[in-house]
């Protein structure tokens, strides 16, 4: 009896220690999840003004505006593009304007204005701040 007691006392031994040495199998390497990328490069959230449509991309996920639509500020964008500010002016985006879902406005007079200060910077780095001023002769 106390044979058969230490026989399965020691297979019951073996049995946890052989499990306890198993190794496990390696994980497989998980890629990231895609990106939503807009062809456009443009992915800022905010209402865009393209091909005479409003454009809203919000939490990355873009719609057309199909009904009057409130931003954060309190600012309404109607499909047709009118703009009807907090303290109750109006304003009309036109192609290629894009509106910040705070509410700020940037068309694109401002941006070829960023664009050429930006171009100008980049070609004459050294004459930043710097001015040029005519020595009085004697």
């Amino acid at each position: 009896m106390k044979r058969i007691l230490s026989l399965a006392l020691l297979l019951a031994t073996g049995s946890f220690v052989a499990q306890a040495q198993t190794k496990l199998p390696p994980r497989k390497p998980v890629q990231p999840r895609g990106r939503m990328v807009m062809k456009d490069g443009a992915t800022r959230d905010g209402a865009v003004m393209k091909d005479g449509k409003v454009i809203l991309t919000q939490q990355g996920l873009t719609n057309p505006v199909l009904q009057e639509t409130a931003l954060i500020n309190g600012t309404k964008i109607k499909p047709d593009g009118t703009l009807t500010m907090p303290d109750g002016t109006t304003a009309q985006m036109k192609e290629g304007d894009y509106m910040s879902l705070t509410g700020r406005l940037t068309t694109m007079a401002m941006k070829a204005e960023q664009d050429s200060l930006m171009k100008a910077a980049m070609a004459d780095p050294k004459a930043k701040g710097k001015t040029k001023m005519k020595k009085k002769g004697k």
